[in-house]
Protein backbone atom coordinates (compact mmCIF):
# COMPACT_ATOMS: atom_id res chain seq x y z
CA UNK A 1 0.00 0.00 0.00
CA UNK A 2 1.35 3.14 -0.80
CA UNK A 3 0.39 6.73 0.24
CA UNK A 4 -0.60 7.67 -2.97
CA UNK A 5 -3.00 5.18 -2.91
CA UNK A 6 -4.58 6.56 0.17
CA UNK A 7 -4.44 10.38 -1.12
CA UNK A 8 -6.59 9.44 -4.36
CA UNK A 9 -9.24 7.39 -2.24
CA UNK A 10 -9.83 10.16 0.29
CA UNK A 11 -9.93 12.42 -3.22
CA UNK A 12 -12.71 10.40 -4.39
CA UNK A 13 -14.29 10.15 -1.02
CA UNK A 14 -14.33 13.59 -0.81
CA UNK A 15 -15.63 14.42 -4.33
CA UNK A 16 -17.78 11.00 -4.71
CA UNK A 17 -16.54 11.16 -8.28
CA UNK A 18 -13.21 9.73 -10.30
CA UNK A 19 -13.55 12.59 -12.90
CA UNK A 20 -13.52 15.42 -9.87
CA UNK A 21 -11.02 13.64 -8.07
CA UNK A 22 -8.38 13.18 -10.88
CA UNK A 23 -9.08 17.33 -11.48
CA UNK A 24 -8.33 18.01 -7.99
CA UNK A 25 -5.39 15.95 -7.92
CA UNK A 26 -3.97 17.16 -11.13
CA UNK A 27 -3.56 13.50 -12.94
CA UNK A 28 -5.74 11.57 -15.35
CA UNK A 29 -8.68 9.85 -14.18
CA UNK A 30 -7.45 6.54 -15.66
CA UNK A 31 -4.37 6.83 -13.24
CA UNK A 32 -7.02 7.20 -9.85
CA UNK A 33 -8.72 4.25 -11.38
CA UNK A 34 -5.93 2.30 -11.37
CA UNK A 35 -4.59 3.44 -8.33
CA UNK A 36 -8.06 2.90 -6.24
CA UNK A 37 -8.65 -1.33 -7.69
CA UNK A 38 -5.11 -1.64 -6.80
CA UNK A 39 -6.03 -0.41 -3.11
CA UNK A 40 -8.59 -2.90 -3.81
CA UNK A 41 -7.19 -5.21 -4.73
CA UNK A 42 -4.29 -5.67 -2.20
CA UNK A 43 -6.73 -4.91 0.79
CA UNK A 44 -9.49 -8.03 -0.95
CA UNK A 45 -12.44 -5.25 -0.39
CA UNK A 46 -15.10 -3.09 -2.03
CA UNK A 47 -14.08 -0.11 -1.11
CA UNK A 48 -16.77 1.94 -3.85
CA UNK A 49 -20.07 1.31 -5.38
CA UNK A 50 -19.88 2.92 -9.27
CA UNK A 51 -21.66 4.29 -11.42
CA UNK A 52 -21.77 6.83 -13.97
CA UNK A 53 -22.47 9.62 -11.91
CA UNK A 54 -21.12 9.19 -8.46
CA UNK A 55 -18.58 6.82 -6.75
CA UNK A 56 -20.13 6.16 -3.21
CA UNK A 57 -18.28 4.17 -0.30
CA UNK A 58 -19.43 0.77 0.52
CA UNK A 59 -19.84 -0.35 4.08
CA UNK A 60 -16.05 -1.36 4.64
CA UNK A 61 -15.27 1.77 2.39
CA UNK A 62 -16.30 3.81 5.31
CA UNK A 63 -14.62 2.48 8.28
CA UNK A 64 -11.39 2.66 5.88
CA UNK A 65 -11.86 6.21 4.63
CA UNK A 66 -11.90 7.04 9.26
CA UNK A 67 -8.70 5.10 9.71
CA UNK A 68 -7.17 6.63 6.13
CA UNK A 69 -7.90 10.15 6.84
CA UNK A 70 -6.06 9.36 10.47
CA UNK A 71 -3.36 8.24 8.81
CA UNK A 72 -2.90 11.08 6.60
CA UNK A 73 -3.42 13.53 9.24
CA UNK A 74 -0.38 11.64 11.39
CA UNK A 75 1.69 12.00 8.48
CA UNK A 76 0.83 15.45 7.51
CA UNK A 77 1.58 16.60 10.71
CA UNK A 78 4.61 14.14 11.39
CA UNK A 79 6.22 16.12 8.81
CA UNK A 80 5.21 19.28 9.89
CA UNK A 81 7.16 18.32 12.99
CA UNK A 82 9.65 17.41 10.78
CA UNK A 83 10.30 20.40 9.22
CA UNK A 84 9.97 22.21 12.36
CA UNK A 85 13.15 20.21 13.71
CA UNK A 86 14.74 21.34 10.28
CA UNK A 87 14.31 25.07 10.87
CA UNK A 88 15.55 24.87 14.13
CA UNK A 89 11.73 26.40 15.33
CA UNK A 90 11.27 23.43 17.48
CA UNK A 91 13.16 20.67 19.49
CA UNK A 92 15.43 19.76 22.74
CA UNK A 93 18.84 19.77 22.81
CA UNK A 94 20.44 17.70 25.83
CA UNK A 95 23.54 19.11 26.82
CA UNK A 96 25.91 17.64 29.97
CA UNK A 97 27.40 20.53 32.42
CA UNK A 98 29.49 20.65 35.62
CA UNK A 99 28.93 23.61 37.97
CA UNK A 100 32.55 24.16 37.17
CA UNK A 101 32.89 24.27 33.82
CA UNK A 102 33.22 27.83 32.12
CA UNK A 103 29.71 28.75 33.01
CA UNK A 104 30.28 32.67 32.14
CA UNK A 105 31.47 31.69 28.95
CA UNK A 106 29.08 28.59 28.28
CA UNK A 107 25.73 30.83 29.54
CA UNK A 108 26.73 33.44 26.95
CA UNK A 109 27.49 31.01 23.84
CA UNK A 110 23.99 29.57 24.89
CA UNK A 111 22.15 32.54 25.29
CA UNK A 112 23.48 33.95 22.15
CA UNK A 113 22.06 30.60 19.99
CA UNK A 114 18.83 31.20 22.28
CA UNK A 115 18.72 34.80 20.86
CA UNK A 116 18.90 32.98 17.33
CA UNK A 117 16.52 30.14 17.62
CA UNK A 118 14.45 31.24 20.53
CA UNK A 119 11.79 28.37 20.25
CA UNK A 120 14.49 25.86 20.75
CA UNK A 121 14.55 24.34 24.27
CA UNK A 122 17.44 23.38 26.37
CA UNK A 123 17.62 20.17 28.98
CA UNK A 124 20.72 20.10 30.87
CA UNK A 125 22.10 16.86 32.92
CA UNK A 126 24.70 18.30 35.86
CA UNK A 127 27.08 15.65 36.71
CA UNK A 128 30.72 14.83 36.70
CA UNK A 129 33.17 14.80 34.00
CA UNK A 130 33.22 10.76 34.27
CA UNK A 131 29.39 10.85 34.83
CA UNK A 132 28.90 12.92 31.44
CA UNK A 133 31.40 10.91 29.36
CA UNK A 134 29.30 7.61 30.33
CA UNK A 135 26.27 10.10 29.29
CA UNK A 136 27.62 10.71 25.66
CA UNK A 137 28.74 6.85 25.23
CA UNK A 138 25.23 5.68 26.13
CA UNK A 139 22.99 8.24 24.06
CA UNK A 140 21.61 9.98 27.02
CA UNK A 141 23.05 13.22 26.18
CA UNK A 142 23.67 15.01 22.71
CA UNK A 143 26.16 17.39 23.30
CA UNK A 144 28.60 17.99 26.89
CA UNK A 145 30.55 20.34 28.35
CA UNK A 146 34.22 19.25 29.14
CA UNK A 147 37.54 20.75 29.95
CA UNK A 148 40.86 18.96 28.54
CA UNK A 149 44.43 19.49 28.54
CA UNK A 150 45.86 20.74 24.83
CA UNK A 151 47.61 17.78 24.27
CA UNK A 152 44.18 15.49 24.76
CA UNK A 153 42.11 17.39 22.60
CA UNK A 154 42.94 14.76 19.90
CA UNK A 155 43.24 11.92 22.24
CA UNK A 156 39.83 11.69 22.83
CA UNK A 157 38.94 7.68 20.99
CA UNK A 158 35.24 7.74 21.30
CA UNK A 159 34.71 11.10 21.92
CA UNK A 160 34.64 13.93 19.37
CA UNK A 161 35.94 17.61 20.54
CA UNK A 162 35.71 21.02 20.17
CA UNK A 163 37.31 23.59 22.05
CA UNK A 164 35.37 26.73 22.29
CA UNK A 165 37.27 28.34 25.52
CA UNK A 166 40.70 28.71 27.17
CA UNK A 167 41.23 29.14 30.48
CA UNK A 168 43.53 28.56 33.22
CA UNK A 169 43.41 27.99 36.73
CA UNK A 170 43.41 30.31 39.82
CA UNK A 171 44.19 29.98 43.36
CA UNK A 172 41.09 31.57 45.64
CA UNK A 173 41.61 32.71 49.02
CA UNK A 174 40.43 35.19 51.35
CA UNK A 175 41.36 38.46 51.53
CA UNK A 176 43.10 38.24 54.69
CA UNK A 177 45.41 35.55 53.82
CA UNK A 178 49.13 35.93 53.61
CA UNK A 179 49.52 34.95 50.30
CA UNK A 180 46.47 37.68 48.85
CA UNK A 181 48.24 40.46 47.99
CA UNK A 182 50.21 38.74 45.09
CA UNK A 183 49.79 39.18 41.40
CA UNK A 184 50.53 35.67 40.91
CA UNK A 185 51.27 31.74 42.68
CA UNK A 186 52.98 28.81 41.47
CA UNK A 187 51.79 25.23 42.91
CA UNK A 188 54.65 25.62 45.24
CA UNK A 189 53.46 28.49 47.15
CA UNK A 190 50.22 26.60 47.87
CA UNK A 191 52.06 22.67 49.21
CA UNK A 192 51.11 23.32 53.00
CA UNK A 193 47.95 25.02 52.34
CA UNK A 194 45.00 23.04 53.02
CA UNK A 195 42.83 23.09 49.59
CA UNK A 196 39.71 23.04 48.94
CA UNK A 197 39.27 21.05 45.35
CA UNK A 198 36.74 19.75 43.15
CA UNK A 199 36.35 15.64 43.66
CA UNK A 200 38.47 12.97 41.83
CA UNK A 201 35.66 12.17 39.60
CA UNK A 202 35.89 15.98 37.71
CA UNK A 203 37.75 16.66 35.08
CA UNK A 204 39.66 19.78 36.52
CA UNK A 205 41.02 17.76 39.63
CA UNK A 206 42.65 15.48 37.56
CA UNK A 207 44.67 18.54 35.86
CA UNK A 208 44.91 19.59 39.25
CA UNK A 209 46.61 16.50 40.16
CA UNK A 210 48.41 16.20 37.33
CA UNK A 211 49.92 19.71 38.04
CA UNK A 212 51.07 18.74 41.38
CA UNK A 213 52.43 15.14 40.47
CA UNK A 214 54.83 16.93 37.66
CA UNK A 215 56.17 19.10 40.43
CA UNK A 216 56.81 16.24 42.71
CA UNK A 217 54.52 18.57 44.98
CA UNK A 218 52.00 16.66 47.64
CA UNK A 219 48.56 18.29 47.76
CA UNK A 220 46.21 18.61 51.38
CA UNK A 221 42.80 18.23 50.21
CA UNK A 222 40.27 19.01 52.83
CA UNK A 223 37.19 19.39 51.08
CA UNK A 224 36.13 18.40 47.87
CA UNK A 225 33.42 19.66 45.96
CA UNK A 226 32.32 20.93 42.30
CA UNK A 227 29.84 23.43 43.74
CA UNK A 228 31.61 27.30 43.29
CA UNK A 229 29.09 28.51 46.15
CA UNK A 230 30.51 26.12 48.58
CA UNK A 231 34.15 26.65 47.82
CA UNK A 232 33.49 30.15 48.49
CA UNK A 233 32.17 29.80 51.59
CA UNK A 234 34.61 27.54 53.12
CA UNK A 235 37.44 30.13 52.20
CA UNK A 236 35.45 32.90 53.32
CA UNK A 237 35.56 31.24 56.16
CA UNK A 238 39.20 30.36 56.66
CA UNK A 239 38.98 26.72 55.60
CA UNK A 240 41.46 26.54 52.98
CA UNK A 241 42.22 27.93 49.30
CA UNK A 242 40.87 26.96 46.40
CA UNK A 243 42.07 25.85 43.06
CA UNK A 244 39.23 26.60 40.24
CA UNK A 245 39.51 27.40 36.75
CA UNK A 246 39.79 31.33 36.32
CA UNK A 247 36.58 33.37 36.60
CA UNK A 248 34.68 30.32 38.62
CA UNK A 249 34.25 32.28 41.86
CA UNK A 250 33.09 35.91 42.02
CA UNK A 251 32.80 37.38 45.74
CA UNK A 252 34.28 40.45 46.54
CA UNK A 253 35.40 38.45 49.61
CA UNK A 254 37.60 36.45 48.01
CA UNK A 255 40.76 36.99 46.00
CA UNK A 256 41.34 35.38 42.80
CA UNK A 257 45.01 35.02 42.11
CA UNK A 258 46.55 33.40 39.03
CA UNK A 259 48.92 30.15 39.01
CA UNK A 260 51.61 31.17 37.15
CA UNK A 261 52.23 27.49 35.97
CA UNK A 262 48.70 26.53 35.00
CA UNK A 263 48.90 24.44 32.10
CA UNK A 264 46.11 25.63 29.52
CA UNK A 265 43.07 24.44 29.64
CA UNK A 266 40.61 23.90 26.40
CA UNK A 267 36.91 24.29 27.61
CA UNK A 268 35.45 21.85 24.60
CA UNK A 269 31.98 20.97 23.65
CA UNK A 270 31.96 17.11 23.25
CA UNK A 271 29.92 14.29 21.11
CA UNK A 272 30.17 10.75 20.92
CA UNK A 273 32.15 9.77 17.74
CA UNK A 274 30.00 8.67 15.02
CA UNK A 275 26.67 9.31 16.41
CA UNK A 276 23.71 11.08 14.62
CA UNK A 277 22.42 13.77 17.01
CA UNK A 278 19.33 15.76 16.90
CA UNK A 279 19.44 18.47 14.36
CA UNK A 280 19.24 21.68 16.46
CA UNK A 281 22.25 19.84 18.75
CA UNK A 282 24.16 19.60 15.41
CA UNK A 283 23.85 23.15 14.72
CA UNK A 284 24.95 23.84 18.19
CA UNK A 285 28.21 22.40 17.75
CA UNK A 286 28.96 23.67 14.89
CA UNK A 287 27.97 27.33 16.64
CA UNK A 288 29.89 26.58 19.45
CA UNK A 289 33.14 25.41 17.55
CA UNK A 290 33.20 28.05 15.28
CA UNK A 291 33.12 30.61 18.71
CA UNK A 292 36.40 29.55 19.55
CA UNK A 293 38.89 31.90 21.05
CA UNK A 294 42.27 30.12 20.79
Amino acid sequence: MELKQLEYFLAVSNTGSFTRAAEQLYVSQPSVTTAIKKLEDELGLVLFDRNKKQAILTSEGKIFYQHAGTVMKDISLAAQKAAELKNLSSGIIQIGLSPLTGLSVSSFLLAKFHNMYPTLRFRFLEANTKELRHALEEDQIDLAFLPLLTQELDAEPSLECAGIHQEHLSAYLPQFHLLAHKQELHFKDLRQELLLLPPESCGYRQIIDHCFQQQNLTERPIFETTYPQMIASLIISGSGIGILPSGAIQNEMVREVPLADSPVIVLTIARKQKRTIAHAAEKLYAFLQESYDG
